[in-house]
């Protein structure tokens, strides 16, 4: 599952932190060098101005880098404390994943699809971990949009399943009988928010779910 990934600028900072064995030149470390080639010159044979107005370029194009790689990371820094808390607030409420992946407790949950054109028939697979169909259900709405079902946990043989981990695959097709674009979606209630990893995880009813994966907040 995949997060919400912070700003990527493209750029790496010119201002390292140098390992054992490692070298890298800060806009720092550039400057000393511009001056001690000054203080070093020939007189009688100075520098090229033109090389020398080139460095200064080259110094002052590494400093804005650095300047807003630093900027950057600020807005980074805080663009995850801001989803922090906005996973926070989402606790005891229900989420709505885009994923074909969730756990099912042994309760009636919601199990949804969105059509990106009409449909003609709609049909929605639990699959087991190994990839066997344990139970279809048939999709009741074929316009364009989201729809939910109650999924009572019955297989096609009418047992009950049990808990654990399932996934769900949607088949639409049109009057043609052509494949037509679906996403599948998982609908529970936010328990817990785990924001131990690299990226925030919502702990559901139905499953974990990255923040990246939500649908919207709110619903039934």
């Amino acid at each position: 599952m995949s997060a919400i990934s912070g700003i990527n600028t493209g750029f790496t900072s010119p201002v390292t932190s140098s390992g054992d064995g490692d070298v890298a030149m800060g806009k720092e470390d550039f400057l000393k060098l511009l001056v001690a080639q000054l203080e070093n010159q020939d007189p009688m044979n100075p520098s090229d101005p033109t090389e020398f107005t080139a460095q200064l370029a080259q110094f002052s194009q590494l400093e804005q880098l650095t300047n807003m790689n630093t900027s950057l990371e600020g807005l980074t820094a805080m663009s995850n404390e801001m989803q922090r808390m906005s996973a926070l607030g989402l606790i005891g409420q229900d989420v709505v994943a885009q994923a074909d992946q969730f756990h099912f407790n042994g309760e009636t949950m919601e199990l949804g699809y969105r059509l990106e054109a009409p449909a003609d028939d709609v049909k929605m697979y639990v699959l087991s971990e190994t990839g066997s169909t344990l139970a279809t259900i048939t999709g009741r709405e074929t316009d364009s949009g989201e729809y939910f079902i109650d999924w009572d946990g019955y297989s096609d043989f009418g047992m009950p399943l049990e808990s654990g981990d399932y996934s769900l695959v949607i088949k639409a097709v049109d009057e043609d009988d052509r494949l037509i674009e679906t996403v599948p979606l998982i609908k529970g209630r936010v328990e817990a928010v785990d924001m131990s990893g690299v990226t925030t995880q919502l702990e559901t009813s139905s499953g974990v779910f990255a923040m990246s994966q939500l649908e919207k907040a709110g619903g039934s």
